[in-house]
């Protein structure tokens, strides 16, 4: 069982994706991951909803294989809302590879991106593609040896956003300018209904980059 998260807390759960918790995923989950050719995907998606649903299930004092998710109009999954409270607990989960992380809060959406920081990443034809022009200005006008690592700061926390709305890349992040570079918690310049959101980097493993955005200000970050 967990508490359930107090006024303007979230709660963030990093575990394994080694875990063997499939006895939870439901027949459509199964049927979803042997779709996946690749079989450490195919593994990583059935721990993934496993956890999800073990974890939740804790919250909410049911079992994990009991519960329901719906698909949000962008594909954000959501609990199903029926006659119970659960449509209060807000989640969003992310993964690189074998490192899980999920982001829960009541009454509040939540989003939250991990990427592993890699070196052969081709970040600046990224950042010219999925950056404003003031964040490219900004990026590029760093010393070359931490651009790499600010690159990360702002691709993760643009796809928390982007996942916290609900919306993911269906929102053009090129759209949305930020001072990312400058300031944590980070603020964006526009448009303007974002400045209803925090977004802040949050903490990760060795050579990775996570990042939570919030609906609301001032959030307490509990790591569970």
């Amino acid at each position: 069982m967990f508490p359930w998260p107090q006024d303007n807390e979230v709660h963030i759960h990093c575990l394994s994706l080694t875990a063997d918790v499939s006895r939870h995923i439901s027949s459509d989950e199964r049927n979803r991951a042997d779709r996946l050719l690749d079989h450490n995907k195919r593994k990583r998606f059935i721990a993934g909803r496993g956890l999800l649903r073990e974890i939740l299930g804790g919250y909410l004092g049911v079992k994990a294989e009991d519960l329901f998710f719906a698909v949000g109009e962008y594909g954000k999954p959501q609990l199903f809302v029926n006659k119970t409270d659960n449509w209060r607990l807000h989640f969003n989960l992310t993964h690189s590879d074998d490192l899980f992380l999920l982001a829960i809060a009541a009454d509040r959406e939540v989003g939250i991106d991990v990427e592993q920081i890699r070196n052969d990443t081709p970040y600046a034809d990224m950042a010219r593609l999925a950056f404003s022009p003031g964040e490219q200005q900004e990026l590029f006008a760093l010393p070359d040896n931490l651009q790499r690592g600010a690159f990360y700061r702002c691709w993760t926390r643009k796809e928390a956003f982007m996942k916290a709305c609900g919306m993911g890349f269906t929102l053009m992040s090129n759209s949305l300018d930020s001072n990312f570079f400058r300031k944590t918690p980070a603020e964006f310049v526009s448009p303007d209904d974002v400045s209803l959101w925090t977004l802040e980097d949050i903490a990760a493993p060795e050579n990775h980059c996570a990042a939570l955005a919030v609906k609301g200000t001032n959030p307490i970050i509990r790591y569970v």
